[in-house]
């Protein structure tokens, strides 16, 4: 089943949905990083949700995400753009117990950062309190109090015993109400997004004609002004890091002068690890040398 991403809305019924299928971008993160299996369920849902949110900014517009909590989990850190294009980070990647969902995992409260950025620039941004020990939902509450927008997001997660493909699915579905919703038949939905029914069939993956379908239908249910579903296609979700040795130059500008005088003693290549990928860049005493002495642009 290959990565998919789709938005639209429910003819009749004021509510805009998108539609994630995320697998293959988030079983790459879940190796770059080496993530245990909580770690892998926490990043690969956070990252769904990511791309869920990003699919309805305008063009140019990218998504920065930072959930901060006081328990076992300290961070996770998504960057997903209005193309696509999706990367991540968990700190720490070993949690150990997937089932340990307490205040052991969580803390009591925690804090998520949503920042918007057009051309690298902030275009808005915010910060909410968050206590659901839920990453999905601590991003749909977000929605609910900061932008004041009615928001319902489910994601599922499935692994294969396989430490080289270990993601077997990924998928999830977000809805908004719009303007002129009827916000009781908004919650009857959000209510059916959170039934047996419509996680079992988003917690299955299937090749078959209109199964998007069936599981939008099942969300809406038997809602009597239910007139259709416009979609559009998205650009797929793809793994992608912007990061490159170029860039590194204001890693090694980072560096204290004591540090780099300790570098240059020993006059060896500096490895730099990129946070979001793992790659790892070798940058000679040269380039080092170089880097401290130029002015940042």
């Amino acid at each position: 089943m290959n990565d998919v991403l789709y938005k639209g809305h429910f003819k009749g019924l004021d509510i805009a949905f998108t539609y994630a299928v995320s697998t293959q971008a988030v079983n790459e993160a879940v190796v770059r990083h080496n993530c245990d299996p909580a770690a892998a369920h926490l990043l690969g849902r956070a990252m769904t949700g990511g791309l869920l949110a990003a699919a309805l900014l305008p063009e140019e517009r990218r998504l920065n995400l930072s959930w901060k909590y006081r328990g076992a989990l300290k961070t996770i850190v998504v960057d997903a753009g209005q193309d696509g294009t999706v990367r991540g980070l968990i700190s720490p990647p070993q949690l150990s117990d997937p089932t340990d969902v307490n205040d052991a995992l969580y803390g009591e409260v925690g804090e998520l950062q949503v920042i918007v950025t057009h051309n690298g620039a902030i275009a808005n941004s915010g910060t909410t309190p968050i206590s659901l020990h839920d990453v999905v939902g601590d991003l749909a509450y977000h929605y609910c109090i900061s932008d004041q927008v009615e928001t319902g997001m489910s994601a599922m997660i499935g692994f294969n015993p396989d430490p080289e493909n270990p993601v077997q699915l990924c998928q999830g579905w977000m809805i908004q109400a719009l303007p002129g919703t009827d916000l009781e038949r908004f919650d009857r939905i959000h209510q059916r997004m959170e039934g047996a029914g419509f996680r079992e069939l988003l917690g299955h993956e299937s090749e078959a004609d209109g199964y998007f379908e069936q599981i939008a239908k099942t969300l809406v249910g038997d809602e009597t002004e239910f007139d259709g579903i416009y979609m559009e296609v998205c650009p797929p979700p793809r793994f992608a890091c912007t990061c490159s040795k170029a860039k590194m130059d204001a890693v090694l500008r980072s560096i204290p002068i004591p540090d780099r005088m300790t570098i240059v003693k020993r006059n060896e290549p500096l490895g730099i690890h990129c946070q979001f990928c793992a790659e790892r860049y070798e940058m000679t005493m040269e380039e080092c040398i170089a880097a401290w002495n130029t002015k940042p642009e």
